[in-house]
């Protein structure tokens, strides 16, 4: 059942049960002040009748409801609208009326007589009662009758009139909710819309976990073998530097032989010219032999053959002393330019020691950067998978919420204002 319609129905059930209450109390009191005023009349009626004492015309006509008759002192009915009722005994006709009459003088008497209620309304004139009787349905005839329109015609109106306001007061009091159960649905219908797509982007989000997850694994794999090639890499640069250094050791101990070299080669050249010279000193003497053979009393066959023999001699050594000065000539030359080339090595060669100094370096700077970037991508992982544990509780989350928005979504759509 439609709200709107409970809400009319509980209305329209409090009006109906307020106005029957209204009413039957107002009509109750209504109906009490009419009977009393009713009664008042009946009684005032009689009264005046009394003050006149003339009753021979109002037996003479049919009253328009009820009956007149006037009792004597003894309670004789002595006047009658009906004759045939003419001296009937009050006292024993309707027993404790007459002794009420005589005991009040005026006023009104109920009783019920041949199972009719009837009210009478009496008052002394001085020598007799003058009395007014009549039934009850006589005597509230307008009001009965009024009464019957009233729960025929007035009620009906009023239960139709109650239900007419109980509808529009229901429909007033829906009105508001109902544009807030439209609201409330167009809201949750965007809830729902919401959280599909955030369900969506989870279920994305998730998948971009596990890619990032299988990527941080590759990254750690990456990493470790890019770590055991780079202590691989970093024994073999270790072990080229040994040997680099063992190298320009080398090379310094060349140098220093190059050098040790030029200088012996400085002693050579001064023992060639020293040869030169005895080659000289041994040609001036074989010289003076020849010239002393030129003279008397001297072995002059056997100087001239030492002699010749010292010219052969010096020209051999002058010739070797020539040959071996060309030859340090030329080896003075290598040994410069060996030495030239040593000297500038020796230069290159602290510069090499300060780039395998720099390496050394770089690859120590390396290999802490690799046990950084280790730990990184570690850390990486450890928080992919975090994330990824979070995205699942999310996930989880998302779709409870979603339930019980669907849930509470169609609890909505039952609701029928």
């Amino acid at each position: 059942m439609k709200l709107s319609l409970k809400y009319a129905l509980a209305v329209s059930l409090l009006l109906i049960s307020f106005v029957t209450i209204l009413l039957f109390v107002t009509f109750n009191q209504f109906a009490k002040i009419t009977r009393t005023n009713v009664l008042n009349v009946f009684r005032l009626e009689v009264e005046a009748l009394a003050k006149y004492k003339h009753y021979e015309p109002l037996f003479a006509t049919k009253p328009s409801f009820g009956y007149y008759y006037v009792l004597n002192s003894d309670g004789i009915a002595i006047f009658h609208t009906d004759p045939s009722k003419v001296g009937i005994d009050a006292k024993q006709a309707v027993p404790g009326l007459f002794e009420y009459m005589q005991k009040h003088k005026s006023g009104i008497y109920s009783y019920v007589f041949e199972g009719v209620e009837r009210h009478i309304a009496f008052t002394f004139d001085g020598e007799n009662f003058i009395v007014h009787a009549a039934t009850k349905d006589d005597l509230f005839r307008d009001l009965q009758r009024f009464r019957r329109r009233l729960f025929t015609f007035g009620y009906p109106l009023l239960i139709l009139i109650s239900l007419i306001l109980g509808y529009v007061f229901g429909e007033f009091l829906v009105k508001t909710p109902k544009s807030q159960l439209e609201n409330s649905n167009k809201l949750f219908g965007s809830i729902s819309e919401a959280i599909i797509t955030a369900s969506t982007s989870t279920a994305e989000i998730k998948a971009m976990a596990e890619n990032t997850e299988k990527a941080s694994l590759e990254l750690d794999k990456s990493v470790e073998e890019f770590a055991a090639y780079l202590e691989e890499s970093r024994a073999e640069v270790e072990s080229t530097l040994l040997r680099i250094k063992h190298f320009t050791d080398t090379i310094e101990d060349i140098t220093k032989s190059s050098s040790k070299l030029a200088e012996l080669t400085e002693t050579l050249s001064s023992l060639a010219e020293k040869i030169t010279d005895i080659s000289d000193n041994i040609t001036v003497l074989a010289i003076n032999a020849s010239i002393e053979t030129s003279k008397q009393n001297i072995d002059r066959e056997g100087l001239a053959r030492i002699a010749e023999m010292i010219m052969d001699l010096s020209n051999s050594t002058r010739n070797l002393a020539k040959e071996s000065k060309n030859s340090l000539a030329e080896v003075e030359k290598v040994v410069t330019s060996t030495v030239l080339v040593t000297e500038k090595v020796s230069k290159d060669l602290h510069s090499v020691r300060e780039s395998l100094n720099a390496i050394e370096q770089v690859t120590d700077a390396s290999s802490r950067n690799v046990d950084r970037l280790a730990q990184i991508s570690r850390s990486t992982h450890e928080a992919v998978e975090q994330l990824y544990a979070g995205i699942e509780q999310l996930e989880s989350a998302i779709n409870d919420i979603k339930d019980e928005v669907e849930r509470f979504g169609n609890s909505m759509k039952d609701i029928k204002l």
